[in-house]
């Protein structure tokens, strides 16, 4: 196990969650800035990110058929319960712990392959290490070569959507606390009465494997929604200069 990849991975997924958070109260706020209405300002979120929620609830589908759950109905559009806002929702019935969690973790899997290959296509999973590195140079040919793709405008527009909608809810994570202590408790028991001595080759190659393709998808996410905030702050302040109000978050 490469602890050093785990741990990148968790903090580039700290730092998605955050940015997630951020555009998600902030693209509310410049909707109310615009309508005056929160009811209108929630519709035009839905429709913002509608490919993104559509792809996150058909993961959902996806994984369940896969998985033989049964499923229910399919639904689109935002709609309050309790205090959380539900944009759409696939349901399932019959299902134990570690299938509710499989069919939960879908939309972050299902989001960061489309991420990926959007990513891929735009040049930016190279974006973020020349960022990092502070190549201006570099970045700006990358981005350069970017804008250069054929539908460049649609396809950033898609991957900030996708990216912004595939993280699980709270009702997606609800068993995954039980799941990985269960697991764990296997494992550690495994260990300690010597029925896992080593971790096969095979299954060390898949785990760096789905690290790699999970950190450099998540990177991808992490570095559209660095300009879109960005965007979307400028945005928000010309907003609350031309309308004379101003969101409280």
């Amino acid at each position: 196990m490469d602890w050093n990849s785990v741990f990148w991975l968790i903090v580039i997924l700290l730092a998605l969650v955050l940015l997630n958070r951020w555009i998600t109260a902030h693209v509310q706020g410049v909707g109310l800035l615009l309508t005056n209405n929160p009811s209108v300002a929630i519709w035009l979120y839905f429709f913002l990110f509608l490919p993104g929620i559509f792809l996150h609830e058909l993961s959902h589908y996806v994984m369940a058929l896969v998985l033989r759950v049964n499923v229910g109905n399919f639904s689109m559009g935002p709609r309050k319960k309790g205090k959380d806002l539900v944009l759409g929702s696939v349901q399932v019935s019959g299902v134990g712990p570690l299938r509710h969690s499989l069919v939960g973790i879908a939309p972050l899997l299902f989001g960061s392959l489309a991420v990926l290959i959007i990513g891929r296509f735009l040049h930016f999973d190279a974006l973020g290490g020349e960022m990092v590195r502070g190549n201006l140079t570099a970045v700006l040919d990358i981005l350069s070569a970017s804008i250069a793709a054929p539908d460049f405008w649609l396809w950033l527009y898609l991957l900030f959507a996708i990216a912004n909608a595939m993280m699980p809810s709270a009702s997606d994570r609800v068993y995954w606390l039980p799941v990985i202590l269960f697991f764990g408790a296997v494992i550690a028991v495994g260990v300690a009465m010597g029925f896992i001595t080593t971790v096969p080759v095979s299954v060390q190659t898949v785990g760096a494997n789905f690290l790699a393709f999970m950190a450099s998808a998540l990177g991808i996410a992490v570095v559209v929604d660095v300009f879109f905030v960005a965007f979307i702050f400028a945005l928000e302040m010309a907003l609350n200069v031309t309308t004379n109000r101003r969101v409280q978050y």
